[in-house]
């Protein structure tokens, strides 16, 4: 047992367990899932409906003390009831586009954990080139108080000294603040202890262009459930035709065949008020749809053209840190034999602090937009 305990924490949560997790605990992705098996049964029974519906009766007779009974079977049939065809097929759209929304959900919902899997990997990046900034600070710290005691630098440069250590000190506090809120934003979204994460893999693929997406296809379900049920309003005004076998049980093979048309006309108003608000409905799912396919090219556009730029800042801030470092790296050195101020040496190091913190963002920036661009095209895990 304790073998395995200690493999289960050594054990490292990958960018692909994260997103399965989520899919499969996230409230919104399993209500999603729950309601479209709600709607397959809502199709299933308006198409049950109407298949042949059997009845039984039995009943008994007692009069003077005689007693007869009459057992029946009733079979029926509708052979002609468009509307609940029509019905039944708006069933089927509907039921369509709840798979649909539940796919687009949960692939929200996946790329969201995605999303703060790199914020946490990111913070403890800020974390690092915090606490490196700190050993910095402090060792600054402790070469100006060795040359202002020896004369060699002022008192003024000796405070600012120990100010530059106690900023990174605070800048520390709150990378570590910010690795406890990532943290614990993961665990939550994924319901479960999170251990050590796992290194991010290589860069994302960009998308050209959308590869299928769930909330276009949910879109054009939702129109078609909308075009039945325009087509059942409409069909409402016909009438209804059935088939029904009756038979007593005493003399099964004896059957009684009755053909029924029925036919029911609320005036012209009710059909015609129907119709009209199916076909409004139909509209607005159309522009709906147009709208929707239109801000999704747009987005994927942008979200495309965000993550290119946001490529090209993280390289500037990579190469920006690399400058720091070595600037302040030579600012130490010339600390060290004389050549250069504790004061000059403090502004190298807030600028080498500040350039890690920037590259850390910026490559923060970049997978966020990498994985925006994604989402959009519809690209699944």
């Amino acid at each position: 047992m304790n073998l395995f305990l200690l493999a289960s924490a050594a054990h490292a949560l990958t960018l692909d367990e994260a997103v399965r997790r989520a899919a499969e605990v996230n409230p919104d992705a399993v209500v999603a899932e729950l309601e479209w098996r709600q709607a397959r049964l809502d199709a299933a029974e308006e198409w049950t409906g109407l298949g042949p519906t059997p009845s039984f009766s039995a009943s008994r007779r007692i009069a003077g003390g005689a007693s007869a009974d009459s057992d029946s079977l009733r079979v029926s049939l509708d052979v002609l009831d468009p509307t609940r065809w029509l019905d039944a097929g708006s069933a089927s759209a509907v039921a369509r586009a709840a798979g649909h929304s539940s796919d687009a959900t949960t692939l929200d919902a996946q790329y969201a954990a995605a999303t703060l899997f790199y914020t946490v990997i990111a913070a403890e990046a800020g974390l690092a080139a915090a606490q490196e900034g700190e050993r910095y600070a402090e060792a600054t710290a402790q070469a100006t108080a060795a040359r202002v005691t020896a004369g060699l630098e002022s008192e003024l440069a000796g405070r600012s000294a120990r100010l530059g250590l106690l900023e990174a000190q605070a800048v520390t506090a709150q990378s570590e603040a910010d690795v406890a809120i990532a943290r614990a934003s993961l665990v939550r979204a994924l319901q479960q202890d999170v251990g050590a994460v796992e290194a991010a893999p290589g860069a994302l693929d960009l998308p050209d262009a959308a590869t299928g997406s769930p909330w276009i296809d949910a879109a054009d379900a939702e129109l078609a459930a909308a075009k039945w049920s325009h087509a059942s309003a409409i069909a409402g005004i016909f009438p209804t035709g059935s088939i029904a076998a009756d038979s007593t049980l005493g003399t099964l093979p004896d059957w009684t065949l009755t053909l029924g048309v029925t036919w029911e006309f609320d005036g012209l108003a009710g059909p015609f008020l129907r119709a009209r608000r199916a076909a409004l409905e139909q509209q607005i799912e159309v522009v709906q749809l147009d709208a929707l396919q239109r801000d999704l090219s747009l987005g994927l556009t942008t979200a495309r053209e965000q993550a290119r730029a946001a490529d090209r800042v993280a390289e500037a801030a990579r190469a920006r840190e690399e400058l720091a470092d070595e600037s302040l790296q030579v600012g130490q050195t010339r600390l060290s034999v004389g050549l250069a101020s504790s004061l000059e040496v403090l502004r190298l190091q807030d600028d080498a602090a500040k350039a890690r913190a920037d590259h850390v963002q910026a490559e923060l920036d970049a997978v966020t937009a990498r994985l925006e661009a994604r989402r959009v095209a519809g690209i699944g895990w």
